[in-house]
């Protein structure tokens, strides 16, 4: 062969390169053709995809612990939260197939002289077990530390045992935090997500005195209180005041007896728990009182001004009575009283009885939850609504209108399985979803007076 067919051949042979080359260039910049190409495995591109989600996993974490470390003073240090992030984005980065697998984090024991233990091999274990796969805790503790990183937190970590995972925190690290508390003080922790608490507290009666149950609802909801803005949180107090229902129309018919020129001279109620002892006997003992006493209540609950007017000086006098209370323990609390829900209270029925979830017993209107054998009477057969539609409209309330993602209830105990009905029927309703936000009723004891 001449030095020019020599020549030509190796040109082609180029030429033909260069195109192939050109065409996988192609290829590869548009995957979905890499892909069908062969070019580009689907091994390959699974792996791919798991490491891009694994780097994705590797810096959230990083941001987090900058954020636990940037904090600085404005907020401590969860040892305990990182350590879990930290376990928690191995074992997943492990087991990438395993649902929610927990870190179980506990503190060390004495005679291992760890500071913390990884326990999670053996529940891990027993979740491959159910997929059909036999593996040994104490593989699956080897495997989780491989995916461990570098940390300033851990001095050295260790495999013992079946599969428990020994922590020891790097003690220059500890000291450090220690003399940061030394010198700063306790600080609230650093909460991933600022939540909007609504509390429910104290709630005296009107024309009542406030007893030992008031005071005691009124210093624990106090506390809570100050401890969720402590940390951070978005807290709305509320005082449900009784002030609403039927013995308000005995004491608007006595006020009306006794002070007639109530609506434009301010009547001089120095005692209103002695008003109200003497309203009460004469609905006990007096018929044609009574008759007025119901009378009152339908037109106050029909917003007619002089009986609203006459319930406000009778809440006024309670509030200020209330307030002494509140002043002296320096709490701050927004009223709410029943009556704030009285106009909510047809529309809950209605929506009640739309979505078919009301029966009529014995005139009443009623409503079971489940679970609890007691309903709640929403309609009383005089045609009057109850603390029971009073609460099914606080709860829808606080819920959506308010925007409350944890609802908070510092009620005796007594109250409890009132509180279980009531959350049982928000569920039911389709108003209270437990996964998405958190009702909770605060008991506390109560104390028994004289007459028991």
């Amino acid at each position: 062969m001449s030095d020019i067919s020599i020549l030509t051949a190796h040109a082609e042979q180029a030429e033909a390169e260069i195109t192939r080359l050109e065409d996988e260039i192609a290829i590869l910049q548009d995957p979905q053709k890499a892909l069908a190409a062969g070019v580009i495995s689907p091994e390959l591109e699974k792996l791919r995809a798991e490491n891009a989600k694994l780097r994705y996993q590797i810096n959230h974490l990083k941001r987090n612990i900058d954020g636990e470390k940037t904090k600085g003073r404005q907020n401590m240090v969860s040892l305990i939260g990182i350590i879990e992030d930290v376990f928690g984005l191995a074992i997943r980065q492990t087991f990438p197939d395993l649902e929610n697998p927990p870190a179980m984090i506990q503190k060390g024991k004495h005679t291992m002289k760890n500071d913390y233990q990884c326990n999670a091999a053996m529940n891990i274990s027993q979740m491959l077990k159910s997929q059909g796969q036999n593996t040994n805790p104490r593989q699956i503790a080897d495997a989780i530390m491989q995916n461990i990183p570098q940390t300033q937190y851990f001095e050295k970590l260790e495999v013992c045992g079946p599969g428990f995972i020994n922590i020891y925190l790097n003690k220059s690290y500890v000291a450090e935090q220690m003399s940061e508390l030394l010198n700063n003080g306790v600080q609230p922790p650093f909460i991933r997500v600022k939540k909007h608490p609504i509390v429910d507290f104290s709630s005296p009666n009107i024309a009542k005195e406030m007893h030992v149950g008031h005071l005691r609802s009124t210093i624990i909801g106090e506390s809570i209180c100050r401890l969720l803005e402590w940390v951070g949180h978005d807290v709305l107090r509320l005082n449900h005041l009784g002030d609403w229902g039927t013995q308000f129309g005995m004491l608007i018919a006595h006020l009306q007896d006794k002070f007639p020129n109530y609506a434009t001279v301010s009547p001089p109620i120095g005692d209103l728990q002695k008003f109200y002892k003497e309203s009460k006997v004469r609905f006990d003992t007096d018929e044609e009182f009574k008759k007025r006493a119901y009378e009152a209540v339908v037109k106050l609950q029909n917003y007619e001004d002089n009986h609203i007017k006459a319930w406000n000086l009778i809440c006024d006098v309670s509030r200020i009575e209330f307030k002494k209370v509140y002043d002296r323990l320096g709490v701050t609390i927004v009223e709410r009283g029943e009556s704030y829900y009285h106009k909510m209270m047809p529309n809950i029925v209605q929506e009640l009885d739309d979505k078919n979830l009301t029966l009529v017993e014995d005139g009443r209107k009623i409503m079971f939850a489940p679970g609890c054998s007691v309903p709640l009477t929403l309609v009383k057969s005089d045609g009057g609504y109850t603390y029971d539609t009073s609460d099914m409209a606080a709860i829808k309330n606080r819920l959506f209108d308010e925007n409350g993602d944890w609802l908070i209830y510092v009620v005796d105990a007594g109250q409890g399985p009132h509180f279980d009905i009531l959350y049982s029927a928000a569920q039911k309703t389709g108003w209270y979803n437990p996964n998405l936000k958190r009702v909770e009723h605060v008991g506390f004891g109560v104390v028994l007076g004289e007459d028991k």
